[in-house]
């Protein structure tokens, strides 16, 4: 229960960030608890509340395109599509491990708790259901469209977390991440390009 408290405080706030809320006016956390970055006692920022959401969601929004990452290096029709799916989930394993290595620094290491919630950018059970159902270039558009969801919002609450993160790890791990989804995601809008020229 304390977990579940501490992530939606976290989400609240990378929501504001979200939102468009300034880095101005968050200052310190005083006995008050009011909002913003814990420190230590050598003035260097800590985890807080919104590292650990960031760290959460992005570790589960991996987790949860693994199954559709793997169906399109299996049956993609376009190579290069396949050739991504390959490359997407290789670096996922990689960064994975960063997110949870950050994790048990920030004491929020165990099970992620929001693997199993339905969010923005997490292809459902039943996208999945339906995917496995469609052929050929049917099957790489709607791919392609699943994996632009997930990208966006990878880059989305990456950008939260450089705004309003805490600890220099996290926001420095959550700039590297918002660099290399946005690349990923140029490459998915060529490959979509392509597929319209060749339809037409």
């Amino acid at each position: 229960m304390v977990l579940v408290l501490r992530w939606l405080l976290g989400l609240s706030l990378l929501v504001a960030a979200l939102a468009g809320c300034s880095a101005e006016g968050r200052g310190d956390v005083t006995s008050t608890g009011a909002p913003g970055h814990h420190a230590t006692a050598t003035g260097v920022p800590a985890f807080n509340p919104t590292d650990v959401a960031w760290l959460q969601l992005t570790d589960a929004l991996h987790t949860r395109a693994e199954p559709l990452l793997e169906l399109a290096a299996d049956r993609a029709a376009g190579r290069s599509l396949r050739a991504l799916a390959v490359r997407l989930g290789k670096a996922r394993a990689a960064g994975r491990e960063r997110l949870r290595t950050l994790l048990a620094k920030a004491g929020a290491g165990g099970d992620n708790p929001h693997v199993a919630h339905d969010m923005p950018g997490m292809p459902t059970a039943a996208d999945l259901r339906a995917l496995a159902e469609l052929r050929e270039r049917a099957f790489d558009r709607r791919t392609g469209e699943l994996l632009r969801a997930y990208l966006e919002q990878l880059v989305l609450i990456a950008n939260g977390e450089r705004a309003s993160g805490g600890a220099a790890e996290a926001r420095e791990l959550a700039a590297d991440m918002a660099r290399e989804h946005t690349a990923e995601l140029a490459e998915l809008a060529e490959l979509a390009e392509l597929d319209r020229a060749v339809a037409a």
